[in-house]
């Protein structure tokens, strides 16, 4: 079923996706030595250069999906830099007070919905 939407549905929607990844990527970019500690402390390999991974996908992904161009590219670096995210940044399993399980609980889901969405958008683009 194919459903035609007004033009600024479309372009909020690309709007609201993207801001959470440009302007988290930024921040890494911004913290750039706080985020690669933060990710040493979570035993992620090479904090340094995932630090800059992370940045150069998030912010260029969010660009070429919120500028149409090559959204397919776009969605691809979103949702395989946001996929793997949880697995290493959010797990609940191991917290033990219960506030930060949820807590973390709660970013682990989010960034799985994110990874959905951006697989959305690309099977919507194709």
């Amino acid at each position: 079923m194919h459903v035609e939407l007004p033009l600024w549905v479309v372009i909020l929607g690309r709007v609201l996706f993207v801001s959470y990844f440009v302007t988290m990527g930024s921040s890494h970019l911004f913290y750039f030595q706080s985020h690669s500690a933060h990710l040493a402390r979570k035993h992620v390999p090479l904090p340094r250069a995932t630090t800059v991974l992370t940045v150069t996908t998030m912010v260029g992904g969010g660009i070429l999906v919120l500028a149409n161009w090559h959204p397919l590219i776009g969605c691809a670096l979103l949702f395989g830099i946001i996929l793997p995210a949880p697995f290493y940044l959010h797990r609940f399993w191991h917290e033990t007070d219960w506030y930060m399980r949820l807590s973390e609980f709660a970013h682990f889901m989010k960034d799985l919905s994110l990874a959905g969405a951006a697989l959305l958008l690309f099977a919507a683009t194709t």
